[in-house]
């Protein structure tokens, strides 16, 4: 009983001290950040831009009109824009009727409801003229601290106004049978497309482009019901009559966003782990894990591929992977993970994912849905 217990004890003593050793080296090789890489200083190079006056940037004005997921979180009932269960119901009934259905069931909503648009439209009068001046802005530009989870403004808010700015538009004729504002809706779209299309093109955030994405298509297929009323609709809105081409400075653009957004992240998980309110363990962890500038090293090789690799759907020319996150040669990857292993390790959960392929794919849907349009006339 005795020699079982000794060995017990040995063994123990083996593990405690191999994972003793184990830490020990993980922060003997984290023991100090790296320098910026090139592909860092390239990415930051991408990121510059002109300034443009407050006065005239749509993303400011709309923060400032929008709830954003921090201040909805710490003042749910401070904002102004809020929608009650009947308007959330019709403007749900709306887009099932105008922009998914056809031309009859567009004017048919129209007629029977009547009393309860014009009751929604009084009621959000105010809000629908802010829409109106935020589609009027002539720059979107993203600043450095609008690229943080926080200061993420409320989508969901701005397309129902989006929706009800619409319903306004086109019931200007009043309730007239099948004379609904076509026209109105046309000089609608013609310049809430240029507008979009704009942000499209100038946004920095993958989330805000995957946005703006959906919006162009729904706009397109709305002008599909408009155009059964008359096929002259789709000449007469010219932001369509070009394509929605993505470019390279487009690419560079939209994955520095992305890279800085994971920067400010990582920035806000370091101030939070160094706070005295911090327990001392995620203090310790964060001093000795968390690499600002390594990570943002490592978040930029897979950024700069990403815009350089041409896309491609076949296994043999997908993304490259670094050394470290090849598997076939085990000495190999230890080898490159001698530094920053932890970093290193997370960071190759990014080359899983083929995000431009994600991004192409979504503007040939785009594509797609506009070449069918303008078949149409």
């Amino acid at each position: 009983m005795m020699m079982l217990l000794k060995m017990i004890g040995v063994l123990v003593g083996l593990i405690s001290s191999l994972l003793v050793f184990a830490v020990v080296c993980l922060v003997a090789i984290n023991a100090s950040d790296r320098t910026k890489s090139p592909n860092t200083l390239l990415v930051e190079s991408w990121l510059k831009q002109q300034p443009v006056a407050s006065s005239e940037n749509g993303v400011e004005y709309a923060m400032k009109m929008l709830s954003t997921i921090e201040g909805a979180k710490s003042n749910p009932q401070e904002t102004s824009l809020s929608f009650s269960t009947q308007q959330t119901k019709l403007i749900r009934d709306f887009k099932e009727a105008c922009h998914l259905a056809d031309w009859e069931t567009c004017n048919e909503f129209f007629n029977r409801n009547s009393v309860t648009i014009n009751r929604a439209i009084n009621a959000h009068q105010a809000n629908i003229d802010k829409y109106n001046i935020l589609v009027a802005m002539p720059d979107w530009q993203e600043n450095d601290q609008s690229l943080i989870p926080q200061d993420q403004i409320l989508w969901s808010q701005l397309f129902q106004l989006r929706e009800l700015s619409l319903l306004e538009t086109m019931n200007r004729s009043g309730s007239i049978a099948s004379k609904i504002g076509v026209d109105a809706a046309i000089a609608f779209l013609n310049k809430e497309t240029h507008f979009w299309n704009n942000v499209y093109h100038s946004s920095g955030s993958l989330l805000v482009h995957m946005i703006v994405s959906g919006v162009l298509k729904e706009q397109l297929r709305f002008a599909g019901t408009l155009a059964q009323s008359n096929k002259e609709v789709v000449k007469n809105i010219s932001a369509w009559q070009s394509p929605f081409s993505l470019n390279q400075n487009d690419y560079e653009r939209i994955f520095s966003g992305e890279w800085l957004f994971g920067h400010n992240a990582m920035q806000q998980m370091v101030m939070e782990a160094q706070q005295d309110t911090a327990p001392f363990y995620e203090q310790w962890l964060a001093k000795m894990f968390i690499k600002p500038i390594d990570d943002d090293n490592l978040r930029a090789e897979y950024f700069v591929n990403m815009v350089k690799e041409p896309v491609s759907t076949d296994a043999s020319l997908m993304l490259k992977k670094p050394e470290y996150c090849n598997n076939d040669n085990s000495l190999l990857q230890l080898w490159q993970l001698r530094y920053n292993p932890v970093g290193k390790i997370l960071s190759c959960s990014y080359y899983e994912t083929d995000l431009k392929l994600r991004i192409v794919n979504m503007n040939n849907e785009i594509e797609q849905l506009r070449s069918n349009l303008m078949m149409t006339q």
